[in-house]
């Protein structure tokens, strides 16, 4: 009973720090470098598919995959095959490839990133006829994005780790 509890309370922070973090993106408060936005979501996704199951953590993909398609101008289910295919490699990599430390976590998170903003410019930029804005996509701001991303994972890693280690159950 109280490991239900636990995980339940676990489940319910997680969900309104997601739901915090997508309402600050959409707000207008902008948090950009130059051109480089990060999606915050994303890095505190990959932060929780270190600590979770394989199954949770594509569920939780999956689940914030439909609620970026619901606010984002993206063509719709983008974001949800896009989230379940990468929190589906992020869980088999971190699992059985990769150590549960930071250095991991931020090389993790930068790799999904990275495909996130490749798969959006394979939708949205690629064949749109404009190569020199194709492309200046990619280099201005998915690279600087990607990174930037990367750098989110740091205070949701241990944030998670902390969380995992006393609500949850540790894989």
């Amino acid at each position: 009973m109280i490991a239900r509890k636990n995980t339940f309370l676990l489940f319910v922070f997680n969900a309104l720090l997601f739901l915090f973090l997508i309402l600050f993106h959409y707000s207008g408060i902008s948090i950009k470098i130059s051109s480089a936005n990060p999606i915050s979501a994303l890095a505190l996704l990959v932060a929780i598919i270190m600590f979770s199951g394989e199954v949770s953590g594509v569920i939780t993909g999956a689940v914030l995959g439909i609620i970026l398609d619901s606010v984002t101008a993206t063509p719709v289910g983008f974001n949800t095959v896009t989230l379940i295919v990468i929190s589906f490699f992020a869980v088999l990599v971190s699992h059985y490839l990769f150590n549960r430390n930071l250095k991991s976590a931020v090389v993790l998170c930068l790799i999904c990133a990275a495909l996130y903003f490749a798969a959006r410019w394979l939708v949205g930029f690629a064949f749109s006829g404009d190569i020199k804005g194709s492309f200046n996509y990619l280099l201005r701001y998915a690279a600087g994005s990607s990174i930037y991303t990367a750098l989110f994972v740091i205070p949701f890693y241990y944030i998670e780790k902390r969380l995992f280690f006393k609500f949850g159950t540790v894989r």
